[in-house]
């Protein structure tokens, strides 16, 4: 599983409605809206690739102007445990 924090920010008077527009989209969660401008979600998917695939489409919404990653938490991810056994 990994858990993505991601900042939006919108065309002003833009992010509720591509708040809207976000969380239909698999694993997405909307916890802040500020000022019709920015917007802060969280991203969980079942993998890295999952989570970039979908990650990806943000930038087809409406009114999105600008995708920054926050942060990740990778838990049980099968990519990620192959890099820990990298030596």
């Amino acid at each position: 599983m990994v858990i993505s924090g991601i900042y939006i920010e919108t065309i002003p008077g833009q992010a509720l409605a591509a708040a809207n527009e976000l969380v239909k989209k698999e694993g997405v969660e909307v916890h802040h809206i500020e000022d019709d401008l920015k917007i802060i979600l969280t991203l969980e998917a079942e993998s890295v690739d999952r989570s970039y695939k979908v990650a990806d489409t943000f930038k087809e919404v409406d009114g999105v102007l600008t995708i920054c990653l926050v942060y990740s938490n990778f838990e049980d991810d099968p990519l990620c445990k192959e890099a820990d056994g990298w030596q």
